[in-house]
């Protein structure tokens, strides 16, 4: 039993990724609120980000190749975790981790392009 890829189960895949980088972001960014139980209150949210990220991933596998889109989950999320990392929190980035990251974001997309989504034919 199949059920059919579409644009809902990329929006799942989508969703995963924002509530995966949400979550580790907040979880390093919060240990910096210097209100009372500040980092207690990141780490609440960062596992509920977390909880809600594999909950998505889940229902866009319902459909989606499970290395598709773990590859793509894994690959773009740490792709934009890092670049929110250098854009926001002030983190450097040289030039192996760059080479590093793209080799990664490339390894992605070569498993989803060399994965074939489409209908098994009957003998």
């Amino acid at each position: 039993m199949s059920v059919k890829v579409t644009w809902v189960h990329w929006l799942f895949l989508c969703c995963s990724i924002l509530f995966e980088v949400s979550g580790t972001s907040i979880m390093k960014v919060s240990h910096s609120w210097d209100f009372a139980f500040g980092s207690q209150l990141g780490l609440v949210v960062m596992w509920g980000c977390i909880a809600c990220s594999y909950y998505c991933l889940s229902r866009a596998t319902m459909a989606l190749p499970i290395g598709v889109a773990f590859a793509l989950w894994d690959a773009l999320g740490l792709v934009i975790i890092v670049a929110v990392s250098v854009l926001v929190i002030g983190e450097q980035l040289d030039f192996i981790k760059t080479i590093g990251l793209l080799c990664v974001l490339f390894g992605g997309f070569l498993v989803h392009h060399g994965t074939d989504t489409s209908e098994a034919k009957a003998e």
